[in-house]
């Protein structure tokens, strides 16, 4: 919706532990975690990609809205980076822990 301003509340997808398949007594699935916030960045890529589709096109006329989408997709696909070089360096440090 053109020009509508939405609460923080419901631009967020429901990621806490209940919305993720669990396991085991209410144990999350790291993996389908991570792979539902991985669907969710490529998604607001996606709708920043349709969005500036759509304002070249004449099917958005606010710049605001663009720019609010995009800004949304860019701060999700770094959030996702940081984390992932975190996980990663996370193993790197198990992986040369002496045992």
């Amino acid at each position: 919706m053109p020009g509508t301003v939405h609460s923080l509340p419901a631009l967020q997808k429901d990621l806490r532990p209940g919305s993720v398949e669990q396991k085991d007594a209410g144990k999350v699935v790291f993996g389908e975690y991570l792979k539902n916030v991985l669907q969710d960045t490529d998604r607001l890529q996606k709708e920043a990609d349709g969005a500036a589709l759509d304002l070249i096109s004449g099917d958005l006329e606010n710049l605001h809205d663009l720019m609010f989408i995009t800004e949304k997709a860019q701060l999700s696909l770094q959030l996702t980076v940081q984390v992932v070089n975190k996980v990663i360096q996370a193993y790197q440090d198990i992986y040369r822990m002496q045992i």
